[in-house]
């Protein structure tokens, strides 16, 4: 296996020798400030920046924590820190908020060196604002000057959805003057390809959007595929927009190389089984949460238990469900969501928003139908070398 370097860019405070370490009792007072702190409103602010990543938005938050926290103690710093991480982890979809939290976890359980109090509080916020300003925006230009020497000279790409990593070394290999043609994925329901349509567009790069469902239709055309990734998981496989799993089958199928890009802070402590096992919750709109309040999940396009009907028919009249007689008048057939009413001057049928919202918003790549896993640790890692590399991380 490869050596790489720990993807645990946030250094650990160094200890001095004989110096008292920071008072681990509690104190009532420690966790007043962080219950008050609305974690998730400050996630949402740092989101906005469209180069703020999911995973360093939620370490910002974090940070901004500590910063209104009036814990005077080790043990009241970790318990507000406790309660906002749960408080992220509980009501945002994105996996990438999961990674950056358990980052920030191991990184505050490694860090407890021998300094006064607010001496270590400080180096905390010090340490963690350096690492979202300085060593994330690193990671990407890492992955590029590793991924563009994967990109020959009149190639043709396939990438799905939208990435910055992705975006960044395609044109990082452009300014090399390397000829570069781009197949884009609509994306839908989000359709974030045509927002990667238009900025390699906009940068001269020739780059078309296909239909999702034409994937293998234009296969055959391309000669890599390359995506980037939500999360990293311990079976080495990705974490994507829904849609990567089935590009790298027909890949995987045409023989087309299928390369990965992430950065390690999107490496996630998380083992799936099966495309339902991903630990997402339901999609909140709630800005604040109790900490032992308990969130239930429903899986992806189950099919409803209970039929949709608050009022059962009435003796004698047509019931929508029935197999129709001679004697139902087939005129009064319900009108099935989605579809175009009379007069409305719609020519097609669309998804309605609710049955959008069954959907999944990510898929997982098995880690058999990825090439390489490019990262920012050094050289190309294969799934299986990702996966042991992981599992050590999260051992230790």
């Amino acid at each position: 296996m490869a050596q790489v370097a720990s993807p645990l860019s946030l250094s650990p405070v160094p200890s001095a020798r004989g110096a008292p370490r920071p008072s681990a009792q509690s104190h009532a007072s420690g966790s007043q400030t962080g219950k008050n702190f609305d974690v998730i409103h400050s996630y949402k602010r740092a989101i906005e920046d469209d180069k703020v990543p999911h995973p360093i938005a939620a370490i910002l938050a974090l940070v901004e924590l500590i910063e209104a926290s009036t814990a005077s103690t080790v043990t009241g710093l970790a318990s507000e820190l406790t309660i906002g991480r749960q408080a992220l982890i509980n009501t945002q979809p994105s996996l990438g908020v999961r990674a950056g939290c358990q980052l920030w976890e191991r990184f505050f359980a490694l860090s407890m060196g021998g300094e006064d109090f607010p001496s270590y509080k400080r180096s905390l916020i010090s340490q963690g604002r350096s690492f979202c300003a300085i060593t994330a925006p690193q990671c990407r230009e890492k992955i590029a000057d590793l991924a563009v020497g994967f990109l020959r000279d009149d190639c043709v790409i396939l990438t799905h959805s939208y990435s910055r990593t992705v975006i960044q070394t395609i044109l990082r290999a452009h300014k090399q003057h390397k000829r570069i043609k781009v197949y884009v994925t609509e994306a839908r329901p989000a359709c974030l390809g045509m927002r990667t349509h238009q900025v390699l567009t906009a940068n001269g790069i020739p780059c078309t959007v296909v239909l999702d469902s034409a994937v293998a239709y234009v296969m055959e055309r391309v000669d890599m595929v390359l995506v980037g990734s939500e999360a990293v998981v311990e079976s080495g496989g990705l974490v994507s927009s829904v849609g990567t799993y089935q590009v790298a089958l027909v890949a995987k199928a045409m023989q087309k190389p299928f390369y990965a890009l992430a950065e390690s802070y999107k490496f996630l402590r998380h083992y799936p089984l099966s495309q339902t096992d991903l630990p997402i919750p339901s999609t909140s709109t709630t800005t604040s949460i109790s900490p032992n309040e308990k969130h239930t999940s429903t899986i992806p396009l189950e099919f409803p238990t209970l039929i949709p009907n608050s009022h059962p028919p009435a003796i004698g009249a047509h019931n929508p469900l029935s197999r129709p007689t001679s004697a139902t008048p087939q005129s009064r057939s319900p009108v099935v969501p989605g579809t175009p009413t009379e007069g409305s001057g719609a020519n097609r049928v669309e998804m309605t928003k609710e049955m959008e919202s069954i959907n999944p918003m990510v898929d997982v790549t098995t880690p058999d139908l990825i090439d390489f896993i490019i990262t920012d640790l050094g050289a190309p890692l294969s799934p299986t070398s990702v996966s042991q590399y992981l599992v050590a991380q999260f051992s230790s």
